[in-house]
C-alpha cells in the first residue's frame, strides 16, 4: 500500500494533480484500506472490478488477492501511470474510460473484460456511486434469469450520506430508488466510518465502508427488473405527490390505465407518497405491472 508521501511523489513525478471533476480523493489510511479488503473477503480466484484506481495503491493489494483485476480509470494521465507501473502483470486488465455507458448501463468493454461473474472492490468516486451500484445489482438480477452479468459482492467506500441512503427505510428523507433496489436484490452491511482525514486531498465529508451481497433468493421474487426501475422512477420522480396522481403528467412511462390497477392489486393506497411505500410493496407493484403488461 502506498503512503501519502508515495502518492504525492508519484503524481509529482508524472506532473499530475488530483482532478476535482473526476472526484479524485486518494485513500491513504492503510488500516482502513485493510478493513475494506477484509470486508471484500476475496478467496483468490475472483475477477474483481476496481473503479477509479488512481495511483494503484488498492490495485496492488487486489492483484495479490484475486485471480483477475479489471481497473477502469477515466483519467488518461493516471491510465498511463498505471500502465507503466502495473501493466506487466498478466492478471491486470486496464481500461481507460468511463465505467458507465450512459444512464443505467455498464460499458460493454468493461463487461466483456469481466466475463460472467465478478466482484466490485473500490474507493468509488462519489459522482457515480449510486448509479453504478444500482446497475451492478440490476445486471445481477438479469444474470440470475439467464442474461446479464453477475456481481456477487460489492465492497466499497462511499460518501457517508450516500451510505445512509443505501440502507434507508420507508418514511426517511434519504429513502429512495436505490434503497428499494438494494432491499429487494441484496443484503447490505455498513462498515466503519472513513474520516475525511483518511483521504488526500481531504474532502469536505466523511465516508463509510459498505458491503452488498447479491441475494439470489430475494432477487428471484422479482419478475421484471426493468418494470421495477420504471415504477420507482415514476413514483420518486414526483415524490411529493400521491401515487394516484403521478400518472397525470403527460409522457409518463407507465400509462394510468396500467399503473392505477397495479397499485390497487398490490394493495397500495393511491393516497400514499413514494417514501411511504415499503420495498416489499414496490416488489408487489412491479410484479403486478409485469403481469398486466404481459396480458
Amino acid at each position: 500500500m502506498q503512503t501519502l508521501g508515495q502518492i504525492r511523489d508519484l503524481l509529482a513525478e508524472w506532473g499530475f494533480a488530483p482532478q476535482r471533476r473526476f472526484g479524485q480523493n486518494f485513500l491513504f489510511d492503510q488500516n482502513l484500506m485493510n478493513k475494506l479488503l477484509e470486508e471484500a473477503d476475496l478467496g483468490g480466484n475472483e475477477t474483481v472490478l476496481e473503479v477509479g484506481p488512481g495511483t494503484g495503491s488498492l490495485t496492488e493489494e487486489l492483484l495479490q488477492r484475486a485471480g483477475k483485476v479489471v481497473c477502469v480509470e477515466i483519467d488518461r494521465g493516471l491510465c498511463d501511470l498505471l500502465q507503466r507501473r502495473l501493466g506487466g502483470n498478466r492478471r491486470l486488465t486496464l481500461i481507460c474510460g468511463d465505467v458507465l455507458a450512459g444512464k443505467g448501463a455498464i460499458s460493454p468493454q468493461v463487461l466483456e473484460a469481466l466475463g460472467a461473474s465478478a466482484h466490485l472492490v473500490a474507493n468509488l468516486p462519489y459522482s457515480i456511486a449510486t448509479p453504478l451500484i444500482a446497475t451492478c445489482l440490476l445486471n445481477s438480477h438479469r444474470s440470475a434469469r439467464g442474461g446479464g452479468h453477475l456481481f456477487e459482492r460489492l465492497t466499497f467506500t462511499v460518501q457517508r450520506e450516500v451510505g445512509e441512503r443505501l440502507s434507508a427505510g420507508p418514511d426517511g428523507k434519504t429513502y429512495g430508488p436505490i434503497s428499494v433496489i438494494i432491499a429487494l436484490l441484496g443484503r447490505i452491511k455498513t462498515g466503519p466510518v472513513v474520516p475525511a482525514s483518511a483521504f488526500w486531498p481531504r474532502p469536505k465529508v466523511s465516508s463509510r465502508i459498505v458491503r452488498i451481497d447479491f441475494d439470489r433468493q430475494r432477487a428471484g421474487l422479482l419478475a421484471d427488473a426493468d418494470m421495477l426501475t420504471r415504477s420507482l422512477a415514476l413514483a420518486f420522480g414526483q415524490r411529493r405527490k400521491q401515487l394516484g396522481s403521478v400518472v397525470r403528467r403527460k409522457g409518463t412511462t407507465i400509462p394510468a390505465e396500467i399503473f392505477l390497477p397495479a397499485l390497487d392489486n398490490a394493495g397500495i393506497g393511491r393516497s400514499l407518497r413514494a417514501e411511504n411505500v415499503s420495498p416489499q410493496q414496490y416488489l408487489a407493484l412491479a410484479n403486478e405491472l409485469a403481469k398486466i403488461a404481459a396480458g
